[in-house]
């Protein structure tokens, strides 16, 4: 079971930050949308029937970025697969790093608008790329407990072909779904670990994924975000050494009231406990001594990530300008979430985010 709807009245009061409710079959009621962090799907986020400058429904459809991605954690791989849309561009990207041999797998491919349409809910939906050498595909299917992830992808150059189908075990894992407040809008997120089973074949190796080694974190994400996006974020999952499964997700975006109202968690298992507002600071940034600092006032979050698989995507196109960083690397630290034991990072390998949209 997750937290509790239902405190005991004995218990300290529960903060914003820490209060976690069933989610509302829709997000916007009355034209006015729901805030809050929530346990489960909701039927519909419907971003678009909420008010946003003044814009008509047509124009606030091209102002509404989303996407869907998928990190996998294996003691042999780690992966992000993503579909983005920021409807004057879109993104098809997939990056596999195998541990063992030091060698990153790559694929992205910008797209021109209106290549990509991401659905409402993860209930009951698919959302996918076919084109030229490359299949992604994610079926959803969060009603019944379960999200298949498609890949293949052809080999070129010294990238050998990758295909497979993993299954995200929906039902097994945990949850954590946040709306929320942007500066001029609002924004969905469901994020998530689950464990992943599957087979994925690099070149001519086969990689058979099982509960008990490998995670999956779910980020599903709509949102309202000025013409100059900012974030930024650093996850990772792991099963430890007496099995138990864990993950983190700490982010610094553009929301308004970033100490009520954030997306920041420890997963344990099929919980999850809330952290603070967190700060990212960067020191000796593009050198082999890197390393991102990630804080809050508390002291409940004080972690490093130092990047060694580097992952940027620049784009300079008249109205759209992308100065995105997504490295690989290796976190150390110590995390304090609500209702939980305090997790110890130690050398984990995990994924940040330095993003920079103008779009």
């Amino acid at each position: 079971m997750l937290h509790d709807a239902k405190p005991d009245p004995a218990e300290k009061p529960v903060s914003a930050e820490e209060r976690v409710e069933s989610a509302p079959g829709e997000l916007i009621r009355a034209g006015q949308q729901v805030y809050g962090r929530f346990r489960d799907t909701p039927a519909r986020a419907n971003l678009l029937d909420a008010p946003y400058l003044g814009l008509p429904r047509g124009m606030r459809r091209w102002r509404l970025k989303e996407w869907q991605a998928v990190q996998i954690s294996t003691p042999e791989l780690f992966m992000n697969l993503a579909l983005f849309d920021a409807k004057l561009m879109s993104l098809v990207q997939i990056k596999i790093y195998d541990k063992r041999r030091g060698q990153k797998h790559v694929f992205e491919r910008k797209l021109p608008p209106l290549q990509m349409r991401i659905a409402d809910s993860l209930l009951d939906s698919r959302n996918g790329y076919a084109g030229r050498e490359v299949v992604l595909a994610f079926e959803n299917h969060a009603r019944d407990g379960y999200l298949d992830l498609l890949v293949d992808l052809e080999g070129e150059g010294k990238r050998p072909r990758i295909n497979g189908k993993l299954r995200l075990r929906m039902d097994l894992g945990a949850p954590h779904v946040v709306s929320m407040p942007l500066v001029d809008g609002g924004m969905y997120s469901h994020k998530g670990m689950f464990p992943v089973t599957g087979r994925l074949t690099i070149g001519d190796e086969v990689h058979e994924l099982t509960r008990d080694r490998a995670l999956g974190l779910l980020d599903d994400h709509k949102g309202y975000y000025p013409y100059v996006m900012r974030w930024d974020w650093l996850t990772s999952a792991k099963v430890d050494d007496a099995g138990v499964a864990w993950g983190f997700n700490l982010t610094r975006n553009q929301c308004r009231e970033p100490d009520r109202y954030n997306e920041n968690c420890v997963w344990r298992e099929d919980r999850f406990g809330t952290l603070p507002a967190v700060t990212f600071e960067r020191r000796n940034e593009g050198r082999p001594d890197e390393v991102w600092l990630v804080r809050d006032t508390e002291g409940r979050v004080d972690v490093e990530f130092r990047p060694t698989v580097p992952g940027d995507v620049r784009v300079n196109a008249l109205v759209v300008e992308s100065r995105y960083r997504g490295p690989f690397g290796h976190v150390r630290g110590r995390l304090a979430a609500t209702g939980l034991p305090d997790l110890v990072l130690d050398d984990w390998f995990g994924m940040g985010e330095d993003f920079h949209l103008r779009c």
